[in-house]
């Protein structure tokens, strides 16, 4: 009985969740197969506390518990290892995840990232971090979860240089990323959409392309600071350019309309066009032109096509120039 106690308890291992004020909140564990994340379990945390028991598997991606009032589950490798995360429910930084060699080698990738303040360097941080781990788990996942660093030729090589047999949902979630830049990049017709106005009507994207020859399609949020500051050079660019042609559509990735409409009305964005379905970052018409960070915008011509994306708003006036003038 002793011999079959230990076969049993050395093809499972455990996931010990240990968060101070979670008592009586769900926790999620899951992973994503590919194509959707799937919740493995769930369990109510007493005493601040949570255990997964789990089958050794051959599949060795992350998986990532979630929680209510999260924007993001934390994700970790367990490499059919014991797990151990700790900290604080109202403190997502600040968790801890103890695991396996293949999270030690993240923490510590994390930490040295997070920590490069130049734009460029982090980038070839990254780059040569993934470059490293092409041939395992971690490689790919880094690469989804940085995607918005790298240009488009980038994540293709990097994506043709992983391995075949390698197997990793993130793997696939690059390649539909890479997917959806394709159909939005510059030269491609706009995609439409429908979603619910700030009075709860329904707008379709279609109904001011042409009538304006113009259209910024705006992606942001009243939680986002970098989206708040950029949103004064967003009104002045309107203000200067609405009599010329231009027009604006903003997308928000807000849950809280009340918060949505606050922020309208606090940094004075006067235009009309305001949408969002409240999904945070399930919006719909965010995954349509695959955005992957906010503030982003996409710049439609009057015949419907793309012609310029993520334009910082020190170069929007050159841009508007060229089609207005």
């Amino acid at each position: 009985m002793l011999v079959m106690m230990t076969m049993v308890s050395c093809n499972s291992f455990k996931i010990n969740v240990n968060l101070e004020n979670s008592n009586g909140k769900t926790v999620y564990l899951q992973r994503y197969d590919g194509e959707t994340m799937k919740i493995l379990d769930s369990v109510v945390a007493k005493d601040n506390k949570v255990a997964f028991k789990l089958k050794q598997d051959a599949n060795t991606d992350a998986y990532c518990i979630m929680m209510k009032g999260w924007r993001r589950p934390l994700n970790f490798f367990a490499d059919n290892q014991d797990v151990t995360i700790t900290g604080d429910y109202q403190k997502y930084n600040g968790i801890n995840v103890l695991a396996s060699e293949s999270q030690e080698k993240l923490n510590k990738f994390l930490s040295e990232a997070n920590s490069i303040e130049d734009e460029q360097e982090q980038l070839y941080y990254v780059l040569d971090f993934v470059k490293q781990n092409i041939d395992n788990p971690v490689g790919p996942y880094v690469l989804y979860m940085y995607k918005w660093m790298f240009s488009l030729n980038d994540l293709r090589n990097l994506h043709e240089a992983m391995p075949n047999e390698l197997k990793s949902a993130y793997k696939i979630l690059v390649v539909q990323y890479i997917k959806g830049l394709e159909i939005t990049e510059p030269g491609q017709p706009f995609i439409d959409f429908t979603q619910k106005d700030v009075n709860g009507e329904d707008f379709t994207l279609s109904s001011v392309i042409g009538k304006s020859k113009i259209v910024i399609l705006d992606f942001w949020a009243s939680w986002c600071p970098d989206c708040r500051k950029e949103n004064p050079g967003l009104v002045a660019v309107y203000n200067e350019y609405k009599d010329k042609g231009l027009d604006i559509v903003s997308v928000s990735f807000d849950t809280n309309a009340e918060a949505w409409k606050k922020a309208i009305a606090d940094d004075n964005l006067s235009w009309k066009n305001h949408v969002s379905d409240l999904k945070g970052w399930g919006n719909a018409a965010g995954a349509l032109y695959t955005i992957a960070y906010i503030p982003q915008n996409v710049v439609i011509d009057a015949n419907g096509l793309i012609v310029k994306k993520n334009v910082p708003m020190d170069r929007m006036k050159e841009v508007l120039n060229s089609f207005l003038n």
